[in-house]
């Protein structure tokens, strides 16, 4: 039996991994997020191949998170620009860097700090509810089926799992 295509399985985390999980993608996404929009400036700040960067952000532009946009007519050269899509990935951005300065900073500390600009203090990701605000932890939620749910190849177990949950 072959194998699924991360964006084939029922399930949201596996087809957001299909859209920004290769290598360098979530790197590219910071410098984005940051500043950094042309071509070269990711190419240098990253230190990553030509054809790599170029395979990921056309990868990003089939996934409507950036838009490539040129700023220089003679010789052509290109910005890539965040768009909605691309945006609404800073929750994921700054969840990966709050455990990342947790757990893996050392002894340095964190190697950036992200800033409120409305306070100007350093702040950090905190998963709240949309309902009422507080903040979540693991243990104070629970998983049901959406309407979307279903078992298949990637949820064959868990699909189950949530069914017999409720």
């Amino acid at each position: 039996m072959a194998k699924a295509a991360f964006s084939d399985i029922v399930c949201s985390i596996a087809r957001t991994v299909d859209a920004i999980g290769e290598r360098w993608t979530p790197l590219i996404l910071r410098d984005l997020f940051v500043g950094l929009t042309r071509f070269e400036d990711l190419r240098r700040d990253l230190g990553i191949a030509s054809n790599v960067l170029v395979a990921r952000l056309d990868g990003l532009q089939k996934h409507g998170i950036v838009e490539k946009r040129a700023y220089q007519s003679n010789p052509v050269r290109y910005e890539y620009l965040l768009t909605e899509r691309g945006r609404d990935l800073y929750p994921v951005l700054t969840m990966l860097i709050s455990w990342g300065d947790k757990w893996l900073a050392g002894v340095e500390g964190p190697p950036a700090v992200v800033v409120h600009r409305e306070c100007g203090r350093p702040t950090a990701g905190v998963v709240v509810c949309r309902e009422c605000g507080e903040p979540l932890t693991a243990t104070d939620v629970r998983w049901m089926p959406g309407p979307g749910g279903r078992q298949g190849p990637g949820t064959m177990l868990i699909g189950g799992l949530l069914d017999a949950e409720n």
